[in-house]
């Protein structure tokens, strides 16, 4: 199927007719205001009397060239298309409905609006027409037989991703270029990737079926191993590391310290790091983070310290995979801040280069975007010669702040803060501190401790809420999670709360196993149940756990009613923009998602099968796996490799029945 404009090729009537004739199968379009109304009803005609599929009028078109082509359309069996284009923004969804009856009441047979969106929310609400259309309220009081198909999605790089889910929302076609260079506007795919994203040998993997497991032990934190390598590699003597357990992202901080020249070993569960101590760095020059953003960010403040004692040779740092499609420029402008002499790819793109030590012992940036970078400060600030005040101003993700204060703490690291709130201005929630203000003393050194890794609620959750969902279907009783830490600081423990809320039962008993002396709690057994009732919606601000939003949103639609969680602003930066994936794989799915500004809005109700993308990311692929739990058809997935990054075990103890 293929598109004629007319107005931009500029046959003759003769050439028209003959290209309809020997390829019928298209949509004969020409634009008024490219061309004119004489030479539009010229083109149009042709097309329609040699059989064209469909014919495409806008909707500003004067009535009665829009009567003509639709009186001879009806007359030849060709399919009349109203289209509606917004080439500024997006109206409002009231808008929006109206524009789809008017297209219907001048005699669409099929209705396409086509708008541009700024944003995530822009292209939502343009998705939203599919839902009305689906309950019968896009075009009320029509007759199901009377209503017109739809086409709706959205141009520019903000809306490109709409252009292959309006197909998995009823859109009978959409459009494609010929290739990169014959784009006819913002946003579109080339055919080549196209049909690639459509084929269905694309995606390999099929997810499990069924969740029969009732216990579970997952490995150990990732944020809570890198801290502790990085804090051990600046520690002169041995550190044990207990409860270990390899991912990418931690196996990526190990070899970095490798490269310091720190001796590693390990037996079982435990890492035995020899530190160097801060002052015997090796001579870096390059450091590779792999795809990780933590470590990225955590080594960036400590890559100007081992400059400053190489005499100021500038430190390499690179990645690879999604790592470098994500912009730290928050890093790169913190650096700055602290006079350090840093040059990025596009400003703030890997690799960095970073030239010379913190000079200013008076810093401030915003930890708005990222607490990893407020993080990486820390761990680096006590090493320097003098004092030094870093202030925070609007910090989010302040849990994992704490989780650095304490990794710091057990190395022997002292430093002082003082939280400062002005009530929730800013668009700042209630309680949430406006900045926070760090005096570190200077000339500090790291000592080696004996760590346990406490296991990670980031991983926990997917099995909490798949054991949540499958007690609430009567097909377990509930799951229990062994051997968690309630004290973690880790912001994702905020899961059991969530679960909560939504009428879950979450209880919890002591573990078998105990740890004393390098943290403060014993371990325990957290117990998930919602045996034989329904989970009902809930409401969270997911600003300082992002990375729950994307398994929240499988929560989400198995609960009654709509859910409603913030914090959306945090997922553009993530491994994959989060915001535009979850919204586009959960709708192929089924969900009912909108986002509205900060928040994103789940409403309850079943899942399908289908093919979906993990677009590289480790949160969406898992997320998505436990999603396809509870399809009655099966979920495919492009790539679950991603998954190595964080939860390299995760598929094997989610299919295992226990």
């Amino acid at each position: 199927m293929a598109e004629l404009r007319a107005d931009l090729c500029r046959l003759s009537v003769e050439e028209v007719e003959r290209l309809v004739e020997i390829r019928p199968n298209l949509i004969a379009t020409c634009r008024i205001a490219n061309s004119s109304e004489t030479f539009a009803r010229e083109q149009l005609e042709a097309a329609i009397r040699r059989g064209a599929r469909y014919v495409d009028i806008e909707i500003e078109a004067p009535d009665e060239h829009l009567e003509y082509i639709r009186t001879l359309a009806r007359e030849y069996g060709c399919r009349l298309i109203v289209s509606f284009h917004d080439f500024e923004g997006t109206p409002s969804l009231d808008e929006l409905k109206g524009i789809a009856r008017l297209c219907r009441t001048k005699g669409a047979d099929l209705v396409k609006i086509v708008t541009t969106a700024r944003n995530i929310s822009d292209a939502a609400r343009t998705m939203r027409l599919y839902d009305l259309q689906a309950d019968g309220a896009l075009f009320e009081g029509a007759a199901a037989a009377e209503r017109p198909q739809l086409v709706a999605f959205s141009m520019g790089e903000a809306g490109k991703f709409t252009r292959l889910l309006c197909l998995k929302l009823g859109a009978p076609y959409t459009y494609v270029s010929a290739g990169a260079s014959n784009a006819t506007a913002s946003g579109q795919y080339t055919r080549e990737e196209m049909e690639r994203l459509l084929s269905a040998e694309n995606y390999p993997f099929e997810g499990f079926r069924e969740f029969r497991r009732t216990t579970v032990a997952v490995p150990c934190s990732k944020s809570v191993a890198q801290r502790a390598v990085l804090a051990a590699a600046l520690a002169a003597g041995e550190s044990r590391l207990a409860n270990y357990a390899p991912c990418n992202d931690i196996v990526g901080a190990v070899e970095v310290i490798r490269g310091m020249g720190c001796r590693i070993a390990s037996d079982g569960t435990t890492l035995h790091i020899e530190g160097v101590g801060a002052e015997r760095l090796g001579r870096c020059s390059k450091i590779e983070t792999g795809e990780s953003g933590l470590l990225t960010r955590l080594l960036t403040p400590l890559a100007s310290h081992i400059s400053a004692l190489n005499g100021g040779a500038p430190v390499e740092i690179s990645g690879h995979g999604s790592i470098l499609k994500r912009n730290l420029h928050e890093a790169v402008a913190a650096l700055r801040e602290a006079g350090v002499h840093c040059s990025a790819r596009e400003e703030g793109y890997l690799p960095f280069r970073i030239e010379g030590g913190i000079t200013r012992r008076e810093i401030a940036f915003s930890g708005r975007e990222s607490s990893q970078t407020v993080s990486g400060f820390l761990m680096t600030l006590p090493l320097l010669q003098d004092a030094t005040v870093l202030t925070v101003t609007e910090p989010s993700s302040i849990p994992y702040l704490e989780l650095t204060l304490r990794t710091l703490t057990r190395f022997g690291i002292r430093l002082d803060r003082e939280a400062f709130y002005d009530g929730g201005c800013g668009g700042r929630k209630p309680g949430t501190p406006s900045k926070i203000v760090f005096s570190v003393p200077g000339g500090q050194e790291y000592r080696p401790s004996d760590l346990f890794l406490d296991a990670d609620w980031s991983s926990a959750a997917y099995f909490a809420v798949a054991g949540a969902v499958a007690s609430s279907l009567g097909r377990i009783e509930g799951i229990t999670l062994r051997n968690m830490r309630l004290d973690s600081l880790q912001a994702d423990e905020k899961i059991l709360d969530i679960l909560r809320s939504c009428g879950a039962d979450v209880s919890v008993a002591p573990a078998d196993v105990s740890v004393r002396g390098d943290m403060p709690g014993d371990l325990q057994n957290i117990s998930v149940t919602a045996t034989g009732r329904r989970l009902k919606a809930f409401e969270v601000d997911a600003t300082h756990c992002p990375d729950l939003f994307p398994i929240l949103a499988v929560l989400a639609a198995h609960c009654d009613g709509t859910s409603r969680i913030a914090g959306v602003g945090r997922l553009t930066q993530k491994e994959s923009n989060r915001a535009e994936t979850i919204y586009a794989e959960f709708r192929t799915l089924g969900a009912r998602i909108d986002i509205q500004g900060d928040e994103m809005f789940v409403t309850g109700g079943p899942l399908h099968g289908g093919d979906v993308r993990s677009h590289n990311d480790h949160r969406i692929a898992m997320s998505l796996i436990v999603a396809g739990l509870f399809t009655p058809e099966p979920v495919r997935l492009d790539d679950v490799k991603c998954i190595d990054k964080s939860f390299p075990s995760f598929l094997d103890l989610l299919a295992r029945q226990e």
